[in-house]
């Protein structure tokens, strides 16, 4: 997981009382807090929050428009006719805390430059799961709270010392991840050939049998996209013999006509062992041999780790030929679209 945007900080103060708790208790992360807030006439409304967005309150789960409150906290016995804005504590202290952007808009909408205090109750479901694990972990601990996800299943690689938290971990991330419905830890090192490893479940269902999708399903609607692809084969014992399968993958090739197919090919990285003295040269001759096609100056190669003595992990890398995808010969692309060498 990254670390919490800016706009967040300073925000929750959560209480001391969580502190070193194993076992969740979600009320207990309830709090009051003061934030910033602007008055808006109903009838604007959204022509000035479209305008104040960058200084606007951002937070999983709340609202930043509200209604006015009372001195005793009641509802505003007025007809709605206005709201209140909340905003960016971070950004905005006083009312001439207003970048000239924002100041000038409110100015063109006649809204007071005023700034007047709302009292916003967080609870544990707008916070995030890495501000709940640093609220709950020893301070100045490491509260990393990433995880890789097969399905339904979320692995994590916890460390000495979020042991004695884990079942707590487990179960927040199941609580701020739709879908995720199971948590593993690893409980021992990966040595054999398949990477197996054993696991102990930290919440959620006992279910170790996942669903996942091939890559055939999703890739020409990613290829149509402007994001990078990325396929990851980190199976070193197997993976160069698995190359093959890319071979005429998406069958026939697409009208033309419709998009430029050179457009926003997979890159591909294939991890594999080698025991021979020149290991680089080794594992692009086994990439080629299984893909059916040279990868001379197409690819680069690098060393992962050395895993035994005469052993490397190598990873090879390299553009996925338009040629290999369609099982065709390649050819330049039609009209003057620029994709010409973006295979090489």
């Amino acid at each position: 997981m990254t670390d919490q945007p800016q706009t967040d900080l300073g925000l929750y103060k959560p209480p001391q009382t969580v502190r070193g708790m194993t076992e969740l208790d979600r009320a207990a992360f309830s709090q009051t807090v003061s934030v910033p807030a602007i008055r808006i006439p109903t009838i604007i409304l959204n022509k000035v929050v479209k305008s104040l967005k960058k200084v606007a309150l951002q937070r999983p789960g709340l609202k930043r428009v509200v209604e006015e409150h009372n001195e005793d906290g009641n509802k505003d016995s007025s007809k709605g006719e206005h709201r209140l804005l909340l905003l960016d504590p971070n950004s905005i202290t006083s009312a001439d805390s207003f970048g000239s952007e924002e100041a000038e808009a409110l100015k063109a909408y006649g809204v007071a430059q005023e700034i007047q205090k709302y009292q916003l109750k967080l609870t544990y479901e707008n916070l995030k799961s890495e501000e709940i694990l640093r609220a709950v972990l020893p301070e100045g601990q490491d509260v990393t709270s990433g995880f890789s996800r097969v399905g339904h299943i979320a692995h994590m690689n916890l460390r000495d010392h979020q042991l004695p938290y884990r079942k707590l971990i487990g179960q927040v991330i199941i609580d701020k991840n739709p879908g995720v419905t199971c948590v593993v830890n690893k409980t021992n090192t990966i040595d054999s050939t398949y990477r197996n490893f054993q696991m102990e479940v930290l919440a959620g269902e006992s279910n170790m049998v996942a669903k996942v999708r091939p890559v055939r399903e999703r890739l020409p609607a990613l290829m149509k996209g402007s994001q990078k692809i990325h396929v990851v084969m980190n199976l070193p014992a197997l993976a160069l013999e698995f190359l093959d399968a890319f071979r005429g993958l998406l069958g026939p090739e697409p009208d033309q006509s419709l998009f430029c197919p050179y457009d926003n090919l997979p890159q591909v990285h294939c991890y594999g062992f080698s025991k021979e003295d020149d290991a680089q040269r080794d594992v692009v001759e086994r990439a080629e041999v299984s893909f059916k096609i040279s990868l001379q100056g197409r690819c680069s190669v690098h060393l992962v780790r050395n895993v035994a003595p005469n052993k490397e992990m190598m990873c090879v890398s390299f553009t996925l030929p338009r040629g290999v995808l369609y099982n065709i010969s390649e050819e330049p692309c039609p009209k003057k679209q620029k994709c010409e060498d973006l295979t090489d």
